[in-house]
């Protein structure tokens, strides 16, 4: 899939996701608004039918089309201007209710306009596990008008109203569940982009890698497939010796890629032993990397302290381990290279820090250096080999011994690679 189909998918994922969710807060809202004017004209409905049987009981055939009055969403009032009993009162209220599918408590209190204050109130609870609360006449507000009147307060409104959104709630529940399903599938399109294309990086060096060696051998073969070179042994030493050599590079390589295979599955057995560093160190020194810094115009200087310092590990990988951080000293440094390796004993165990002058890496790349595969891009050039595979086996080493790795790099000014090994010895 390319780049610009899944930045397409990507966008109008995004914009759908982001369309639904203003469309499921609009009909939410919508549907909030819609449950309070329900909830409004069957209230107003029960309340005008108990002023009508009121009123009917006093012979009293006034008008009842705008004695309610909605003072707030949760409060009304009732203007009967006729005596009013409070016990026919919560009977009819009760009853009323019901009858417009309204149960939700409620508080009530008549105001009698000849002694100007409110009484007889009472509070209506329909949940008869819950104490019902007590009621403060003096929390009913008084009209302007003088005339008698009941009013009716609705305490837990909101949570009413809300419970009856429940299918709305749901819905969004659904939306939601659908969105992450959505987010989801995103996130895999993108993770499988990127292993396509670490797969493909992977294949295009793995190819370099071989075809190198491959070439050579071949030619080499060539050579020795000529019967006069019987007649010159030096030079049939020559070849096989270059044969041997790149065979056991490729050997190298395939084992390198099998191991860290293996590493993900079962992890790496380790085999730890006490040793001495500085000899170890200089040792793979003299051998290989000094000879190879110093040819091109370079040198690799060693602060081991104190001199004598031992290892507790896997001599093996940890030798792997140093060539690995080496040999990336070396490869990436475009000029004269300069290696510095500080050694101390720090925390119960060793740090070890691989300071170079190479071309160093990108802020943005350095929380990936150590991902199996990565390796910065360089467009389609390849003077830097490698799998990507080095820096992620290091971290691997140091994590099974109990360690860690960490990497400080600037752009163009070089990088320093500090693994720590704890002493783990049991005495």
């Amino acid at each position: 899939m390319s780049n610009k189909t899944i930045s397409t998918v990507f966008i109008l994922s995004l914009l759908c996701t982001i369309l639904m969710i203003i469309t499921q807060y609009f009909w939410i809202k919508k549907a909030y608004e819609l449950e309070k004017n329900i909830f409004h004209t069957h209230v107003t409905v029960a309340l005008k039918n108990v002023a009508f049987y009121i009123l009917k009981a006093n012979n009293n055939y006034s008008s009842v089309d705008s004695i309610v009055s909605k003072v707030d969403p949760s409060y009304y009032t009732v203007q009967i201007n006729d005596k009013i009993d409070s016990v026919v009162l919560v009977s009819l209220l009760k009853r009323e209710m019901l009858a417009q599918q309204i149960k939700i408590d409620f508080e009530y209190s008549v105001y009698d306009c000849g002694s100007d204050q409110m009484k007889y109130g009472g509070y209506v609870n329909y949940n008869q596990k819950e104490q019902a609360e007590e009621i403060h006449l003096t929390d009913f507000p008084k009209t302007k008008n003088q005339n008698n009147y009941f009013a009716i307060h609705f305490p837990n409104i909101n949570s009413y109203l809300t419970n009856e959104m429940t299918n709305w709630y749901f819905s969004s529940l659904v939306l939601l569940m659908f969105l992450l399903i959505l987010a989801y599938a995103v996130f895999i399109i993108f993770r499988q982009k990127r292993l396509s294309e670490v797969q493909k990086d992977f294949v295009n060096n793995m190819t370099h890698e071989f075809k190198t060696p491959l070439a050579t051998i071949k030619i080499s073969s060539e050579v020795l497939k000529n019967p006069n070179i019987i007649n010159n042994p030096e030079r049939l030493l020559n070849y096989a010796t270059i044969i041997n050599n790149e065979t056991q590079h490729l050997t190298n390589q395939v084992e390198r890629v099998l191991q860290m295979a293996k590493s993900g599955k079962d992890g790496i057995s380790l085999n730890r032993e006490e040793f001495e560093l500085s000899p170890l160190l200089e040792m793979m020194l003299d051998k290989t990397y000094r000879p190879l810094v110093r040819s091109r115009g370079g040198d690799i200087i060693v602060d081991i302290t104190p001199i004598d310092m031992k290892v507790y590990a896997d001599e093996l990988h940890f030798k792997n381990v140093i060539s690995n951080l080496l040999d990336n000293a070396i490869k990436y440094c475009t000029n004269n290279p300069m290696i510095h390796i500080h050694c101390k004993y720090e925390n119960n165990g060793i740090s070890i820090c691989i300071q170079d002058n190479g071309i160093g890496i990108p802020k943005e790349n350095l929380h990936q250096v150590f991902d199996k595969f990565f390796r910065i891009s360089t467009g389609n050039l390849h003077d830097v080999k490698g799998f990507g595979l080095g820096l992620n086996y290091v971290k691997l080493i140091c994590k099974q011994h109990g360690g860690n790795i960490k990497v400080e790099s600037e752009l163009g000014k070089g990088s320093e690679f500090c693994i720590f090994i704890p002493n783990l010895r049991k005495s």
